[in-house]
C-alpha cells in the first residue's frame, strides 16, 4: 500500500511538472494551486482574490483567496517541497488547506491529475494558437519577400531586355558577364 501510494504521488508530481513547465505563467506553484483550487470546489470559482507566496528552507506555500459562484469567500494555501541540495521547488503541491481543512491525500491526488489535465489542455490550446500565429506572420514576411524578390527579377529583366532591344539596333555583340 505504502509503494502503491508513494508511486501514484510520484506519477502525479510528473504529470504536475510536465503540466507547469509547459505553461506560460511565471509563477508554476501559483497555477497549479489555482488549478487545484478549481478541481477541489468542483470549478466554481468565479473569481480570484489576493495571492501570496512564503519561502523557508524546506517548502515554498502559495496562498491564494477566491470568491466561488455563490458569493462565498475562500482560501487554498498548497504547500511545495523543496529539492535538498538544489533548492529546487516542486511544482506538484505535498499539502493543501482548504478554507482552514486539510485535503485528504487521496482527493489531492485526484485534484492535482485533473489539474494538471486542466493546465496541460491549456498549453495545448495557447500553443496551437502561437503556432498559427507564427504561421501567419511566417507566410506574411515570405509574401513580402516574394514581391520584392519578383520587383527585383522585374528590374533585371528590363535592364536586360533593353541591352538586348539597344544590342539588336546597334548590330554590336552582346557580352553578358556571369
Amino acid at each position: 500500500m505504502k509503494l502503491s501510494h508513494t508511486l501514484s504521488l510520484s506519477t502525479t508530481s510528473l504529470v504536475a511538472l510536465l503540466a507547469v513547465a509547459c505553461t506560460n505563467s511565471d509563477n508554476p506553484q501559483l497555477s497549479m494551486c489555482q488549478a487545484v483550487a478549481k478541481q477541489l470546489t468542483s470549478n466554481t470559482i468565479s473569481e480570484w482574490g489576493s495571492t501570496s507566496q512564503s519561502d523557508n528552507n524546506r517548502s515554498v506555500t502559495t496562498k491564494v483567496a477566491f470568491t466561488n459562484s455563490s458569493g462565498q469567500a475562500g482560501s487554498l494555501d498548497c504547500v511545495y517541497k523543496k529539492e535538498g541540495g538544489s533548492g529546487t521547488v516542486k511544482t506538484s503541491p505535498h499539502k493543501v488547506v482548504l478554507n482552514g481543512q486539510a485535503v485528504p491525500d487521496k482527493l489531492l491526488i485526484s485534484a492535482g491529475s485533473q489539474a494538471s489535465k486542466e493546465l496541460l489542455a491549456g498549453t495545448y490550446k495557447n500553443t496551437v494558437a502561437k503556432s498559427q500565429e507564427l504561421a501567419a506572420e511566417a507566410g506574411a514576411a515570405a509574401s513580402v519577400a516574394l514581391d520584392s524578390a519578383g520587383k527585383v527579377a522585374k528590374e533585371v529583366a528590363n535592364e536586360v531586355s533593353g541591352q538586348v532591344e539597344n544590342a539588336l539596333q546597334n548590330g554590336s555583340v552582346l557580352k553578358i558577364d556571369k
